[in-house]
């Protein structure tokens, strides 16, 4: 057998033992859209610290949820949520040194930001929607809560372009 073909038997039987990577936990009830993205110190920091907070309270909340659940599959459901959050969590809270360890975390984060844009823009533009079909203070609290919230959309959108949040894992 060749070397190629030794080195492409060992790669396929490996890949499914590989970690797979990480997926960032769904925005849910357990994971709700945080209220503010208010970052203190340095934005990679401040980001973590966030997102860690983040994922303790839907872990807390997942986790008070089980204890007064009684169907199976509800359950299973729930454990299944709980794994993959606190998964996540220990990959961002990681000590781990390296580039790869840096550039797992760091995809995390990204994903969770981009999920949260996604998110916010949802719902700016519900809030523009409401703004033209209503009228009065409905109307003007509808478009002050749109401009609210695109205002926090661009802001994690300039934040992912930091030039110290981009260096990360680098």
């Amino acid at each position: 057998m060749s070397k190629f073909a030794t080195l492409a038997l060992a790669v396929m039987i490996a890949t499914p033992f590989a970690a797979a990577p990480a997926r960032a936990v769904e925005i849910s009830p357990f994971f709700p859209l945080p209220n503010s993205f208010d970052v203190t110190g340095p934005i990679k920091d401040g980001v973590l610290a966030q997102q860690i907070s983040w994922l303790d309270d839907g872990i807390a909340a997942i986790e008070k949820a089980r204890a007064t659940t009684t169907a199976a599959d509800k359950i299973a459901e729930l454990d299944a949520q709980l794994a993959a959050a606190v998964k996540e969590r220990d990959i961002l809270k990681s000590d781990t040194a390296g580039r790869d360890a840096e550039l797992g975390r760091k995809n995390l984060v990204v994903t969770n930001i981009n999920r949260w844009i996604n998110a916010l823009a949802r719902k700016a533009t519900e809030q523009l929607k409401i703004a033209i079909l209503k009228d009065g203070a409905e109307r003007d609290a509808a478009e002050r809560r749109h401009i609210q919230l695109s205002q926090q959309a661009d802001d994690l959108e300039k934040l992912k372009h930091d030039s110290t949040f981009e260096a990360w894992g680098r």
